[in-house]
């Protein structure tokens, strides 16, 4: 293999891609990236095995060929150079690089070791990239991070007529999207896992984002520009979260986002200290009244009264601070709508002017 690339063109593809790669001991060959030179121009390879990434950076190639390279050090020494061309050229087991007065021979492994990425056939449906964006910021985040039920750690894609309907939950939380289905989408179920829609929502740069499945590998790729990931597809039992999301309630109280944010960060210095517990008392006869308490034992107290329209019953009730404060950074509503039932059942969060999206969480019990 021997090679030109712009050295700025190297350097963020390696940023991009290493991102991706593993320190798994069982497959040191997961920590490397798979440079391939065609002559079409350069593209560099990673995976964890749960995701993959391409990413094609141009360059001349003076002879195809494919090597793999540890990428943290690849990526830290390429950096490291000056704006000019690099010159990568494999001699055996080693890769020598060359830039300006620089040069560096970094050790190698065959790239026959290096884990099969399916390429696209071409059967393939469009989504828009603001759609992806939606779901990684306000439903991929109540996914599960704990790898116990790993179905969990996904997001799930669901036909239901002309509507894709998004969910993602930790058990403790939930966050659900209701969204007008691309005209070529035709699956009705897939999970996918949190951390690719999140990755695909930042380097998913370009108006349309190209979707293929790959049945036989159980694996999704999505394309957009010159970058593609490639997801496996998560198996198991999704749960069944209509029957978790309350109908009727007895109390709701709308309040202004911003206010009620500040009211939350500032009550969760307190709550750290008391397993991140806070308080949401709603007094409706109390001129309607909403305080937000927390205690932190040693290291004190606070309260926050705000004002709030309120109709239904009073109620008290407790949740983590942390579920509550990652919800209301999700959206960007001006006002917030919470509904309540009792202290021990689910409480459900919506924006006031967008009833697409349905947050539930859990209370605690104190």
């Amino acid at each position: 293999m021997h090679i030109h690339i712009l050295q700025e063109n190297l350097s963020k593809g390696l940023t991009l891609v290493s991102r991706h790669t593993s320190n798994k001991g069982q497959l040191p060959i997961l920590a490397n990236v798979l440079i391939s030179a065609q002559t079409e121009g350069v593209t560099l390879l990673a995976t964890n095995l749960e995701m993959g990434i391409r990413v094609n950076i141009g360059g001349k190639t003076e002879k195809p060929g494919q090597i793999t390279v540890p990428a943290k050090n690849l990526t830290e020494f390429i950096s490291s150079l000056p704006v000019e061309t690099v010159e990568l050229r494999s001699e055996g087991e080693k890769l020598k690089i060359s830039c300006g007065k620089s040069n560096a021979v970094f050790s190698t492994t065959d790239a026959k070791e290096f884990p099969i990425i399916p390429v696209p056939s071409g059967g393939h449906l469009e989504i828009d990239s603001h759609l992806i964006k939606q779901v990684a910021s306000e439903v991929a985040f109540a996914s599960a991070t704990d790898e116990s039920r790993p179905v969990l750690t996904g997001v799930r894609f669901e036909k239901q007529n002309e509507y894709l309907v998004i969910t993602a939950t930790d058990g403790f939380r939930l966050s659900r999207k209701n969204l007008l289905a691309p005209s070529s989408y035709q699956l009705t179920t897939i999970i996918l896992p949190a951390r690719t829609i999140m990755e695909l929502a930042k380097v998913g740069d370009e108006e349309k984002i190209s979707m293929e499945v790959v049945s036989q590998n159980n694996q999704v790729i999505f394309t957009s520009g010159k970058t593609q990931i490639i997801s496996r597809i998560l198996e198991g039992n999704f749960p069944d979260v209509d029957k978790i999301i309350p109908k009727e309630f007895r109390t709701q109280v709308t309040v202004e986002r911003g206010e009620l944010l500040r009211a939350v960060r500032a009550a969760g210095i307190f709550a750290r200290d008391s397993n991140n517990i806070v308080k949401f008392e709603i007094r409706p006869a109390e001129r309607e009244k909403f305080e937000i308490k927390a205690s932190g034992g040693q290291t004190g107290e606070s309260e926050s009264l705000m004002d709030a329209e309120i109709d239904g019953d009073e109620i008290q009730i407790s949740f983590n601070y942390k579920y509550v404060l990652d919800f209301l950074n999700s959206v960007g509503e001006e006002r917030i709508i919470m509904k309540f039932n009792e202290s021990t059942t689910p409480a459900v969060f919506v924006p006031e002017k967008d009833s697409s999206l349905v947050h539930l969480i859990m209370p605690v019990r104190v």
